[in-house]
């Protein structure tokens, strides 16, 4: 997901709306800025605020849960909270394309691997600017797009 850039009091406002679709959005929004300290410190104060307003709320997918957004998104609070001298480069999971932590200065390509005939890209090799861990990161696909994250070294 690409980060979103907006308001982070919009966000809150939908997540306490008790409104299916503007939860599921605020939690993709959420989850997109798992690399931003700032943005996510500020939701913090308003996370068991949140966590009342979607308690056993279904957000659909039929699938892939769409859940799995919103339980990201309090992952990635609660990862904040818990974790001040952690790289956040540590929670990245399936819904985050490398070339999004690239293009936002998260990350440095630093290999693009091809499958054999060169026409399809294998995976490719990215560091953390902040902790310069090195990961190994595959496309991968069945019913939607997702990425796997391996760590290949720690600095």
């Amino acid at each position: 997901m690409r980060e979103t850039n907006r308001n982070i009091t919009e966000i809150i406002q939908d997540m306490l709306s008790g409104d299916i679709t503007k939860i599921r959005y605020a939690s993709c929004e959420i989850c997109s800025l798992s690399q931003n300290h700032e943005k996510i410190m500020e939701l913090i104060p308003y996370q068991a605020q949140m966590m009342k307003a979607t308690k056993n709320i279904n957000l659909g997918g039929l699938l892939a849960p769409n859940n799995r957004f919103l339980k990201k998104a309090f992952e990635i609070m609660d990862f904040y909270k818990q974790n001040q001298y952690c790289c956040p480069c540590c929670i990245l999971g399936e819904d985050d394309n490398p070339l999004y932590l690239i293009a936002q200065e998260y990350f440095t390509l630093i290999d693009t691997v091809y499958v054999k005939d060169r026409q399809y890209i294998d995976y490719y090799i990215v560091d953390c600017n902040r902790c310069q861990n090195r990961y190994q990161v595959e496309m991968r696909e069945y019913h939607y797009i997702w990425w796997n994250w391996t760590l290949l070294q720690t600095k």
